[in-house]
């Protein structure tokens, strides 16, 4: 490959080592003149594969090269990478050294590395990027930024290998979403295929979610998979998502954040927390746009005093209602009472409970009577089947 192909003006200066033979005692000396750089109108370098399918080409309105030391000094780089002879990368620089006929180019000041895709444009801005054509490898650092559609991706340092069109972000990785439902996650290290979306980070992870209050939601999970393109990410267990203004928390085996949807779900037993009440089942799905949750098996909620369970359970946190539904069955300690019916309509309380009334259905009440016989009599006379237990006919609500 021919590197370097220029046209126009061209000032050079030759130094020349001249012997200088004196007559006499004199010694010989040796003048040497500086050596001036080439300067170019323009740089045009370009690589092709075995097939003669471009890989990639170079270009700059004006460069400076020296001679003896192998180096180009240009201005307003532009560059395209390519796959399969199709144009997949432009990118662009203020300022760029060319080491070596081409062996490694340094892109300095604003650098702008676009991804060609209409769909999900890519785009990675930094102040500094090491470019190594032989190795199909670009270092980047200096603040280093991928963005695409609300999402942004931050490291200290990325290494991006062309071929694979793979990016390996570390040195404090984040993954930032913006929007209606901001979202920070940190982790150790992260790899990410733009062309696909899919992404793996290793843990330990740490988020933050900015609710409509101004408080912060706290998630730590192990490690994440996620699609860039599609905006789901997947937490591996245990996940914990703590909200301390709400003294809630949140546990599960794993976790999905459908970050299109606004859908926080899980598919495994978890355990919710909210004040001195606790709630848990077989899987869950909160809903942030309809502001609702529902817990699709083995639904249990706890609070002093009450255990409720049932096959489902639904809660809308912005109205309050709560509902049970399937098998339900409400143990009161005060009074010893046990309600069973197919469903259960409730509300919570400013002070965070969960107050069920009428249903609507029919329901079957059970009450332990106090030693006396009544409810409430505790001086009555004792009655032999106390111990045993009294049921009430079923009533209608």
């Amino acid at each position: 490959m021919r590197p370097f192909a220029a046209a126009g003006r061209a000032s050079l200066g030759l130094g020349l080592l001249l012997p200088l033979l004196i007559a006499g005692c004199r010694a010989p000396e040796a003048q040497e003149e500086r050596i001036q750089p080439f300067v170019f109108r323009s740089l045009n370098l370009r690589q092709q594969d075995a097939a003669g399918r471009p890989l990639w080409e170079l270009t700059s309105p004006e460069t400076r090269y020296d001679l003896s030391r192998r180096v180009a000094q240009s201005r307003d780089l532009r560059g395209v990478l390519y796959s399969q002879g199709r144009a997949l990368y432009r990118f662009t620089a203020a300022n760029g050294v060319v080491l070596n006929d081409g062996e490694l180019v340094q892109l300095e000041g604003p650098t702008r590395v676009q991804r060609l895709d209409s769909d999900h444009p890519l785009v990675i801005t930094a102040q500094r990027v090491r470019w190594y054509p032989a190795r199909k490898l670009m270092e980047i650092d200096r603040s280093p930024l991928a963005t695409q559609s609300d999402l942004r991706l931050t490291s200290q340092q990325v290494r991006f290998l062309i071929d694979q069109d793979r990016l390996e972000l570390r040195g404090q990785p984040e993954l930032v979403r913006e929007g209606q439902d901001p979202l920070r996650l940190k982790v150790a290290s992260l790899d990410w295929l733009p062309g696909s979306g899919d992404l793996r980070a290793v843990g330990p992870v740490r988020g933050q979610r900015l609710q409509p209050d101004s408080s912060l939601q706290t998630l730590t999970a192990p490690s994440l998979r996620a699609n860039t393109r599609t905006q789901i990410i997947d937490l591996a267990g245990p996940v914990r998502l703590s909200d301390p203004a709400k003294d809630g928390s949140l546990e599960a085996r794993q976790a999905r954040l459908d970050l299109a949807g606004r859908l926080v779900s899980t598919a495994e037993p978890f355990t919710g927390r909210l004040g001195r009440a606790t709630l848990s089942g077989d899987r869950l799905r909160l809903d942030l746009a309809a502001t609702t949750a529902e817990v699709g098996g083995a639904c249990r909620l706890t609070q002093p005093g009450d255990l409720l369970t049932a096959a489902r359970c639904h809660w809308n946190w912005s109205t309050g209602a709560v509902e049970a539904v399937g098998g339900v069955t409400l143990r009161r300690q005060d009074p010893d009472q046990v309600t069973r019916s197919e469903r259960l309509a409730g509300r919570v309380a400013k002070n965070g409970f969960v107050q069920f009334g009428g249903s609507g259905g029919r329901v079957t009440t059970e009450f332990r009577l106090p030693p006396g016989g009544q409810p409430g009599l505790p001086g009555a006379p004792a009655d032999p089947d106390t111990d045993r237990k009294r049921k009430r006919p079923a009533i209608a609500l």
